[in-house]
């Protein structure tokens, strides 16, 4: 597949220190507010939006046989229309008999790779007060060094395939795990899919792991949040980008210095609290400081504020989730702000290759 690399027109060259040009994304199961269509149909829809990357959250459906494979067809309409694509593997573990992990992550590997697919994420579903597994309850670091053999059984099909494996900042772990995972295994392998809005969950702040992660991130899982103050904590809800509370100007500003160059948005309705209220909490939180959890409560005043404003519905009504029509206003909503921001701060936007002509371009 084509990725476009050439810079806007009359801006400067990487050498001189400008940013190449970037896509935008969009990662789903299904189209976002249009759930009922297939996904050959959700990819020509994405293709409309002006998506230049789609990012499938998993084929776990069309391996099972659950659903008809078309995968075959989606791929051959993404190189048809110089959209590049990008896989979910599905959960590297703890959970689960490790043989059969391995064995779904495998599968779900090989169908990528036939498909042309050189990028792809795992996510993590450990428990930080202990997990019985197999018999035997296992504490967080047993649990990590069995993520970690997992993703180490994928190393040798996917170096030798030259494709990329990104560890997600899932809402289970913290950004200093995932980079900790990453560094021991394969650099040329794996990298890391830095979700911003799960950071808060583990109480991080997103602003400043953007920056400290650095060159370890090559892909993104970009939605917005709120962070209403609980009694125990913080509840964080989801949000369109630019409807939230996190400042995405530096935030993207700190991945485009670190290089990143795809810049993917995620939908969904996942709902966590962070109990800082909680003493005992904080003993599955080792990494956390005190700077971190004041962004934290930064970032509970402006939802704060932004409900005493009007801008920001009330806890109460989060409980519903959104109708299809809302959802794809978010979506286009959101696809909005990300190429606004990205475009002031720079960066070029790549339009679609076209690959039976040949012809390359930039909008």
């Amino acid at each position: 597949m084509t990725q476009i690399t050439e810079p806007l027109p009359g801006s400067r060259s990487p050498e001189d220190g400008e940013i190449p040009a970037v896509r935008l994304g969009i990662q789903f199961t299904r189209y976002p507010g249009m759930e009922q269509l297939s996904l050959l149909a959700s990819l020509r829809q994405a293709i409309e939006d002006g998506f230049t990357l789609v990012v499938l959250n998993n084929i776990a459906a069309e391996l099972s046989g659950e659903t008809e494979d078309r995968l075959g067809e989606v791929a051959a309409e993404a190189r048809r229309a110089g959209v590049e694509l990008q896989l979910g593997l599905g959960c590297a573990g703890p959970a689960g008999e490790p043989a059969a992990v391995r064995r779904e992550l495998h599968n779900s590997l090989s169908r990528g790779l036939e498909l042309g697919i050189k990028e792809f994420f795992v996510y993590t579903r450990s428990v930080r007060e202990g997990l019985m597994e197999q018999g035997r309850f296992l504490d967080h670091a047993a649990q990590l060094r069995l993520v970690r053999a997992n993703l180490e059984s994928l190393a040798a099909e996917a170096l030798g395939a030259g494709a990329r494996i990104n560890v997600k900042t899932h809402e289970d772990l913290a950004s200093v795990e995932v980079l900790s995972l990453v560094q021991g295994l394969d650099p040329a392998v794996f990298s890391i899919g830095l979700d911003a809005a799960n950071l808060v969950v583990r109480g991080e702040d997103p602003h400043a792991v953007a920056r400290n992660l650095g060159p370890s991130i090559r892909m993104t899982h970009l939605e917005d949040l709120v962070l209403f103050p609980v009694p125990h904590g913080y509840r964080r809800r989801l949000r369109a980008l630019g409807e939230g509370v996190l400042d995405w100007d530096p935030l993207l500003g700190s991945l485009l210095d670190s290089g990143v160059r795809d810049f993917t948005l995620e939908q969904h309705r996942g709902k966590f609290d962070t109990p800082v209220f909680d003493r005992s909490w904080f003993r599955h939180e080792p990494h956390l400081d005190a700077p971190e959890l004041g962004q934290l409560a930064r970032l509970g005043v402006l939802t704060h504020d932004g409900v005493a404003r009007g801008e920001i519905p009330t806890l109460a009504d989060w409980d519903d989730d959104p109708a299809p029509a809302e959802r794809r206003r978010q979506l286009l909503h959101s696809a909005a702000t990300l190429r606004r921001i990205l475009t002031s701060l720079g960066a070029g936007i790549a339009a679609p290759a076209t690959i039976l002509s040949g012809e390359e371009g930039l909008s």
